[in-house]
């Protein structure tokens, strides 16, 4: 594959395999460079717009791909979860399935419930998270103990509005009317991002072979 010339291409569960499977994420920011993850609800109307800020839109099935790539990919989900959140991908769409919270490292978990309104998360989910958490796979950072501040309810708010993809890929934040010192409160910079701790044990080439005889269909959009 010639990642330059497939970053405008459109993307199979094959190559987002491999720039998931991996602990460098050079692939997956070549990618985002000329594409734009788009928010959900223009996925599943008739969104006629093919570009945003000079960038190809994703089409509903390369996110449902990517999706579904990335919930087979948790291992490395703290290389790729950053990235993709800092582009635009809206956190709510990893946890419409359970696997995410089922598997992901605590360290990964904590930052992914750091992007959403974790009090209101559905009875399901709460219940994989309790369950975790008595097994021990799961330590919750200290504020996921209570309920979030109201200063995050208004950022969570904020990107509602604007969209997930305006507001963390555009300077539209510095067009609010806001102190300067919010703006990166807004655009979720204040958190920390998980480490990668452990270290590929084969090539990409093997893992993404292994991947296409195990990959796994979700239903993710």
């Amino acid at each position: 594959m010639q990642p330059a010339n497939r970053a405008g291409a459109s993307l199979s569960s094959e190559e987002w395999t491999y720039a998931l499977a991996t602990d460098t994420t050079d692939l997956l920011e070549l990618i985002l460079e000329h594409r734009w993850i788009p928010r959900p609800e223009t996925l599943t109307t008739n969104y006629s717009a093919s570009h945003r800020q000079g960038k190809l839109l994703f089409k509903l099935q390369e996110v449902r791909e990517l999706l579904c790539v990335a919930l087979s990919q948790v291992h490395f989900a703290s290389r790729w979860l950053p990235v993709l959140l800092r582009t635009g991908l809206d956190p709510c769409c990893l946890l419409l399935h359970p696997h995410m919270l089922e598997k992901a490292e605590s360290e990964v978990l904590n930052y992914l419930l750091e992007f959403v309104n974790w009090s209101t998360l559905s009875p399901p989910l709460k219940l994989i998270l309790n369950q975790r958490q008595t097994k021990m796979t799961w330590r919750p950072s200290t504020n996921l103990d209570s309920i979030p501040s109201l200063s995050h309810i208004c950022r969570l708010k904020i990107r509602q509005v604007l969209g997930p993809d305006l507001l963390m890929r555009t300077s539209i934040v510095q067009k609010l009317p806001v102190p300067s010192s919010l703006h990166d409160f807004l655009r979720f910079q204040d958190i920390v991002e998980p480490s990668y701790k452990h270290p590929p044990q084969s090539p990409v080439i093997n893992r993404v072979q292994r991947s296409q005889h195990a990959h796994q269909h979700r239903h993710v959009l």
